[in-house]
This record gives C-alpha cells, sequence and structure tokens, in this order.
C-alpha cells in the first residue's frame, strides 16, 4: 500500500571464520524480516551505500603492502631488519587472514628474516586446531612450516609469557607477548570498524590482542565505563589508551581491511601506525556514518535496531567449536546479577568494576549494553532456542519483529516516531564521530 512503508531487516549470523577465510555458506545463517508500517510513523531509514568487494583480497594486499599510505613499504621495512612478528587478529574477527597472508610471507621469504605469526586472541579462548586451519589457511600453515615461521597465541594469564615495557600516560601497565617484543619489525592485519571502544583494528591487535592479563584488565576496567567510550570515539580514553600501548610496544605498520555488511573486503590499506589505520577509519566514516535525523525531525521512540524502545533483532545462534558449545546469548547472562537494568544496579556494576569483581574482557561487551538498557527498553527478537535463555537473565525476548513493534506502538502511541537502522552494528551517526581529542572540561560540564 502507498501509505505504509516495508521495512527489510537483515536477521542473519555469520559465522567470523566463515566469512573470513572459508566461504562456506552452509554456515551462514541469513534471514530477512519485513515489517509494515504506517509511512507517517517512519523518522527515517538508513540503508548504507556500499562499493564494491575487490576482485581479489589477496592481490589487494599485495598492492597495499608494495605502495603504503606514507612510509617505507613493507619490503622496506624487513630490508635490513633481523626479525619480523606479524600479528592477525583471532577467530571471532571476519578478517580474511587467510587471504592476506600470501603476499606478506612472499615478502618475508624474499627478504629472508626471521618471523612469527602470533593470533591476537586477548583474553579470549585459543584458536582450535581447525580454528587456526580456517584462519591462516592450509597452504600457508605449509608455507608457514617449510619456511620455519611458527605461530603462537596470545596466553594473557602466563606472566612469563610478556615482557615490561613500561606505563602510558593514562596509568596502564604494558606487558607485551614475548615473541613480539624480541622482533626488530612488527606488523599488524585487522578489520577497522566503529565498534562499543570507538574502533576496531590498528593497535587494537596490540592491545588487547597481544597483551597481558594486567594490562587488559587495567585498560578495560578505567576506560569502558566512561561517557567518552563509544562508537566513533578514535580520540576516546579507552581508544587512545589502545594506540599509545601499540606505540610504545614499537609496532611498525598495520594493514586495515574495510568489510561490507556480508563480510567481502571493499578496501584495504597498508601504512605506519597509527596513520594508515586513521585513514581506514576515514573511510569507513564516509560509508557507514550518517546525518542523524534528529536535530530536525526530533528523537525517534522505536528505534529498529538502534529511541524509547530499541528493537534490536539478532537470531544469535549458539556456537559448537572444539573447546566447547556456547548459546546463543552467551556473556550476556553475566548481566544476570544486576538485573532489572537501573541507574542503582548500574552504580553497583561500577563497584564491581573497581574491585575488579568482575572481568571486563567479557564485560567490556555487556556493560555498555547495561548502561543503555537503563535508560531504554530494549526488546530483543530472537530464535526460540534463545528465550528460556533470555528469560532466565531478565532479557525482553521474543520471536516475533511484529510483536515487538506491535507492543512498542502501544506504549508509545499512534504517533510514535520510528528509525530503522538495518545495520546498526556498522551504522553510527555522523555526529558522533570524535577522531581528535577534545579539551577536558572541568567539572560539572565535562559529563553535559
Amino acid at each position: 500500500m502507498a501509505d505504509t512503508y516495508r521495512a527489510r531487516i537483515p536477521f542473519e549470523s555469520l559465522d567470523p571464520l566463515t566469512i573470513g577465510a572459508s566461504d562456506d555458506e552452509s554456515k551462514v545463517y541469513r534471514e530477512e524480516l519485513e515489517l509494515e508500517f504506517p509511512v507517517g510513523n517512519l523518522l527515517a531509514a538508513i540503508y548504507p551505500e556500499e562499493p564494491e568487494p575487490v576482485p581479489s583480497a589477496t592481490e589487494a594486499a599485495r598492492e597495499a603492502l608494495a605502495s603504503p599510505t606514507s612510509g617505507p613499504s613493507f619490503a622496506e621495512l624487513l630490508d635490513g631488519a633481523g626479525s619480523v612478528a606479524v600479528i592477525i587478529d583471532n577467530q571471532f574477527r571476519p578478517t580474511p587472514a587467510s587471504k592476506l597472508l600470501p603476499p606478506v610471507l612472499d615478502a618475508i621469504e624474499a627478504a629472508g628474516v626471521d618471523a612469527c605469526v602470533v593470533t591476537a586472541n586477548g583474553k579470549v579462548f585459543p584458536l582450535s586446531e581447525s580454528d587456526i586451519e580456517q584462519k591462516v589457511g592450509r597452504e600457508n600453515l605449509d608455507r608457514m612450516e617449510k619456511l620455519g615461521i611458527p605461530l603462537f597465541q596470545n596466553e594473557p594469564r602466563n606472566a612469563d609469557a610478556y615482557t615490561y615495557i613500561g606505563v602510558t600516560s593514562r596509568g596502564t601497565p604494558v606487558w607485551i607477548h614475548n615473541e613480539v617484543a624480541r622482533r626488530d619489525v612488527k606488523i599488524a592485519i585487522g578489520q577497522a570498524q566503529a565498534n562499543h571502544w570507538g574502533y576496531g583494528g590498528g593497535g587494537k591487535l596490540v592491545m588487547p590482542g597481544v597483551s597481558s592479563d594486567e594490562t587488559i584488565e587495567s585498560n578495560h576496567c578505567n576506560f569502558v565505563p566512561s561517557p567518552q567510550t563509544h562508537y566513533g570515539a578514535l580520540a576516546g580514553p579507552m581508544r587512545s589508551d589502545i594506540d599509545e600501548v601499540a606505540t610504545m610496544c614499537g609496532l611498525d605498520a598495520t594493514m586495515n581491511v574495510l568489510l561490507d555488511t556480508r563480510g567481502r573486503v571493499i578496501e584495504l590499506n597498508f601504512g605506519p601506525h597509527p596513520s594508515s589505520h586513521r585513514l581506514a577509519i576515514e573511510r569507513f566514516n564516509e560509508i557507514y556514518a550518517y546525518e542523524s535525523p534528529v536535530p530536525e525531525k526530533g528523537q525517534a521512540d522505536i528505534a529498529l535496531k538502534n529511541g524509547g524502545t530499541l528493537i534490536y533483532c539478532s537470531p544469535s545462534p549458539g556456537v559448537h567449536t572444539e573447546v566447547g558449545d556456547f548459546p546463543g546469548l552467551a556473556l550476556m547472562d553475566l548481566m544476570k546479577p544486576y538485573m532489572p537494568p537501573t541507574p542503582e544496579n548500574y552504580q553497583r556494576i561500577l563497584r564491581d568494576i573497581h574491585m575488579r569483581t568482575i572481568q571486563m574482557w567479557a564485560g567490556c561487551i555487556w556493560v555498555p549494553i547495561y548502561e543503555v538498557m537503563t535508560r531504554k527498553h530494549l526488546r530483543l527478537v530472537t530464535l526460540e532456542e534463545n528465550l528460556e535463555m533470555a528469560a532466565d537473565i531478565g532479557i525482553d525476548a521474543t520471536t516475533s519483529l511484529d510483536t515487538a513493534f506491535a507492543d512498542a506502538m502501544k506504549q508509545h502511541g499512534p504517533d510514535a516516531k520510528v528509525i530503522v537502522l538495518p545495520f546498526a552494528r556498522y551504522q553510527l551517526p555522523r555526529n558522533m564521530v570524535r577522531l581528535d581529542a577534545e579539551p577536558v572540561r572541568f567539572p560539572q560540564e565535562a559529563h553535559a
């Protein structure tokens, strides 16, 4: 009907290892939800305009290594160096390392330098053998063995595996993995994308990627709750501390990969830390940051994915791995002791963070979500298999987008304003972007 709007919301779960390596569509849960409502209720529907993916991620990587954003090429970095550490992200990041490593290994072989590859696990459990084969690629693993290039994983609770570097200007003590610390040249390969903590990629491969438990927890406990730690905050305290750690540890260069909403490489660059990462983030923002409709049209009452009521659509299927099975709402159950989400219970969380009762490697996922839930009503649209766990945690969940939307309309009334953000895990309002540090404001206006 002409007087109705039909919203299409992706309802999908993409196994990071699948889209990052094997391209096995059988491991992808991909559906689409549809919702019709009167056009008069629509505040905005914001869909990104994505460029076409590159024809070959491997060749794009080869070109980037030879033509950096500035400074020396990868081959020039290796010229005269005795050793190199290549840091790649872990099994929960979709960066297609298996497709990006061949030209990296070509340059290492040509230079004849001692090398290692390290997976930036942070405090996430190690990659299994099958995870490694998917992430790194069988051909690359065989070649690494032939060239004598070992693969290491981060083991943050083993103090003997780390080298002390110093303390950041924000007070974070820094220990870095020995195998990274002792190499002359250090590069990192990761996805550049907005996230809870500002942006991923770049120096984040070093911290938390290859840092010790103490370094990770210090950074996360101090800076996750900051109101200046949010989507789009490259200059926020958490991300700024991360990049300072990477600089202290001698990160030379990064390969920064932009993936589209289907996990395909659309662009990548290579260059000095941290400037090349910033260039990638600026490009990400050109594609996925949008002009907020709020100044012109007012605040939305209902957000299909991000107002008064947030309707978040995610199937969140459980994951089966060699190290165990994980339910669809894994880590969200850690908020259960603090439910219902109230300002008073949020104060309990802040006290427990200070006392280190909460491990913030996981808390950095759910604590920002919890804080939003103290101000906004969250309704989760998910698979039926997750409803029991959601009810146990105290999360309002349903399998029906129509039901969730009808309930929200009852709450907000027939004139409720609706915003549709179908790719909210990528998208962010442009007015949230903070690429440069702002003057510190004291006292009360700092949180105004």
